[in-house]
């Protein structure tokens, strides 16, 4: 996992400059898991919706991003890429399953005879970690918005029609390409994006992917009639890793993975090397 700089990146976004030179700084938004949808959705079973609420958090304190893990053993430790594993000391889980997480640790000098090396951690905030879902879709071109969507439950037609509904958001960009904290990294899409938010009412976002193209993922940002006032980021970290996992074919290790995004600017796509998932303990 890449280490934090400590900066949050600002986004060349010309039709919004004016609102952007107003802002010193971007708060980071955390979010948390609803069970159930409230939008065209919530009919499609299985999935479930990420339900998103601005929290002026900063992130300069964190110097990584883990998967906090329980081994078979019922012991805790943290995946920090797919061979680095950590061991907490006197570190108790607050987690009942498995998350994403924003860490501040150090290194200890005590020998870990379970994962790589033993640390102390300083400060741990979880990133909510949503399943991404399938859509069926009708056979074509891999990915785009003239693919037909087959699944009755989401209430869409196609693709366009899905991403019409989508409130238009944009992935954080340093010098014109992504930053490091949107990338694919142990079965897991982390996500960091930006929109404009009024603090009212919480968004959502939900990633889907075609069964027969699952190496292409869409996400879907619903602002459910939130006031637009100001220029906030998020991050998100989807688990896409149970797409791939029981597939027989060459989506089964897939290389690499596209994300489909409504910009606003339009349609926007990003391929992002896939991070396997890391052997279980």
């Amino acid at each position: 996992m890449k280490k934090i700089d400590g900066k949050l990146n600002k986004m060349d976004l010309a039709m919004f400059r004016h609102v952007l030179v107003a802002l010193a700084l971007f708060p980071l938004l955390f979010i948390s898991c609803s069970g159930n949808l409230d939008t065209d959705f919530d009919d499609m079973d299985g999935v479930s919706s990420a339900m998103v609420s601005s929290l002026s958090n900063d992130i300069k304190w964190a110097n990584a991003i883990v998967t906090v893990r329980t081994a078979s053993s019922g012991k805790d430790y943290f995946q920090l890429d797919e061979k680095t594993t950590l061991e907490p000391i006197d570190w108790e889980n607050p987690f009942s399953g498995e998350v994403r997480a924003l860490v501040a640790y150090s290194d200890s000098d005590r020998r870990s005879g379970f994962c790589t090396r033993c640390v102390t951690v300083e400060r741990l905030d979880s990133i909510v970690t949503s399943d991404a879902a399938y859509i069926d879709m009708v056979d074509g071109l891999s990915g785009g918005s003239d693919s037909k969507v087959l699944s009755v439950n989401t209430g869409f037609e196609s693709v366009e029609e899905m991403f019409e509904a989508s409130r238009p958001i944009e992935v954080v960009t340093s010098e014109g390409t992504p930053d490091w904290l949107t990338f694919s990294e142990d079965g897991y899409l982390m996500i960091h994006f930006a929109t404009f938010w009024g603090d009212v009412t919480a968004h959502s976002v939900n990633l889907y992917a075609s069964r027969k193209h699952p190496d292409h993922l869409y996400l879907v940002h619903k602002d459910n009639g939130d006031f637009q006032s100001y220029w906030k980021e998020s991050l998100v970290a989807f688990r896409i890793c149970q797409l791939y996992m029981s597939r027989k074919d060459e989506y089964k290790d897939p290389s690499s993975v596209v994300l489909h995004w409504m910009s606003f600017g339009g349609e926007k796509t990003l391929r992002l090397r896939y991070g396997n998932r890391a052997t279980e303990k």
